[in-house]
């Protein structure tokens, strides 16, 4: 037996005393004027059973005591047993709907502290000066407390110092009522004095009075996110220095809905302002001389009507006045049916690389120049060293100079 049945049971005998002591004065003839509040809180105390017992406890009592004829259980008139037949069928119900309410309240309870204890994130009741009042585990294993250790803390104890002034001014903002709820990411110092980064949601419960009761927070950890949020940056950062030092740019172009996508390198490249949207297509054809744009048109007409790749050479005329050489790459995408809905490709600076061709062609002219010259000179000194020659042996004297080098075929001067 419960200690609220118990209760309940003793309900019928102290409503028995007290109207025994009132009856002359105060209460006859009201039979039942102390037993109806007692089969309501005998229900209210044992549910089903507190009521069917305290109703027929009750009922006894009443009906031997205070119903005519007094100290017997014989009816004076209909209308007694009427009125204990009323009663009882009125402590069954009282009995009934305390009891189904019990049940409910309890299946409640029961599955409150299921979904807050198996919860796949963290779950917290917190007082408005930041203790905790109720942690679930999981949060015990994000910030890696025992529950004991954790309700000896408050939220300010384990949030990161750099992210704890944000926490608290939404706090503030919450108990003044501007707001009914936040959300915001931030950082726990576990245990071993390593951090976690948290996303927090709160929401405030209110006292019947208007003030505040406790704040409900779900803490779920994001340090898997974050790392992979670090990581992709790292790789993007990797991605565009690769691309600056290469000198090597990316873009997209969805033709579908004329939407273009720029690499910082692009911008670099036209001397196109990073603030400003790409320049869509055929517009960029004010980046480039005529006669690029004509091939590099070309091209990417022909890649979206086959979808064949391309690649040029282009001449890139600056906002700035500058001209600048590039290889223009370029790829189509298509949908299921082999339409082309989009392109991507490269472009990249390879200006250094075109001003060293056009100065080795430079070069070579002029060295061609400058061979042609001296071969000339070469020949003119065989002939005057042939006639030399000639002189020396109309003269009777060796020749002094051999050209026997000479090819055989070139007319020998007679002496």
């Amino acid at each position: 037996m419960t200690v609220r049945l118990f209760i309940a049971l003793l309900l019928p005998f102290i409503a028995y005393g007290v109207q025994l002591l009132l009856w002359d004065a105060w209460i006859k003839p009201y039979a039942w004027f102390l037993f109806y509040p007692a089969a309501f809180f005998g229900a209210w105390l044992g549910g089903l059973y507190g009521g069917l017992l305290v109703t027929l406890c009750s009922a006894i009592l009443a009906w031997y005591v205070f119903i005519p004829p007094y100290y017997s259980f014989a009816f004076e008139s209909p209308s007694s047993a009427f009125s204990i037949g009323v009663f009882v069928i009125n402590g069954l119900l009282l009995g009934y709907v305390f009891e189904r309410l019990r049940r409910s309240q309890a299946l409640d309870r029961t599955g409150f502290d299921a979904l807050f204890e198996q919860a796949a994130v963290g779950v917290a009741l917190v007082a408005p000066d930041g203790r905790w009042l109720r942690v679930n585990r999981k949060l015990c294993e994000i910030v890696g407390y025992s529950w004991q250790e954790l309700m000896g803390k408050t939220f300010q104890d384990i949030t990161h110092p750099d992210d704890l002034d944000a926490d608290l001014d939404n706090v503030r903002r919450m108990l003044a009522r501007e707001i009914d709820s936040y959300s915001l990411e931030k950082r726990y110092v576990r245990r071993g004095g390593e951090w976690v980064w948290i996303n927090l949601t709160v929401g405030l419960a209110w006292k019947a009075d208007g003030t505040p009761d406790y704040f409900i927070s779900v803490v779920e950890d994001i340090s898997a996110r974050k790392a992979a949020e670090a990581a992709l940056a790292e790789n993007e950062w990797r991605l565009r220095e690769a691309g600056r030092l290469a000198h090597l740019g990316h873009w997209y172009w969805d033709i579908a809905r004329d939407e273009h996508r720029w690499s910082e390198e692009i911008y670099r490249i036209y001397g196109h302002n990073p603030e400003w949207p790409p320049a869509v297509y055929p517009e960029v054809q004010a980046y480039f001389t005529p006669a690029s744009w004509m091939k590099l048109s070309a091209a990417v007409a022909k890649c979206r009507a086959d979808g064949s790749d391309y690649e040029c050479d282009a001449e890139v005329l600056r906002p700035d006045g500058g001209h600048r050489w590039i290889t223009a790459r370029g790829k189509a995408i298509p949908n299921a049916l082999g339409e082309v809905i989009a392109m991507h490709g490269t472009v990249q600076d390879i200006t250094a690389r075109k001003l060293a061709e056009d100065e080795l062609q430079q070069r070579n002219a002029e060295l061609e120049l400058f061979n042609s010259a001296s071969v000339g000179r070469e020949l003119r000194m065989i002939e005057l060293k042939d006639e030399v020659n000639a002189l020396a042996r109309e003269l009777g004297r060796a020749p002094p100079y051999d050209l026997s080098f000479v090819d055989a075929e070139q007319p020998a001067s007679q002496p």
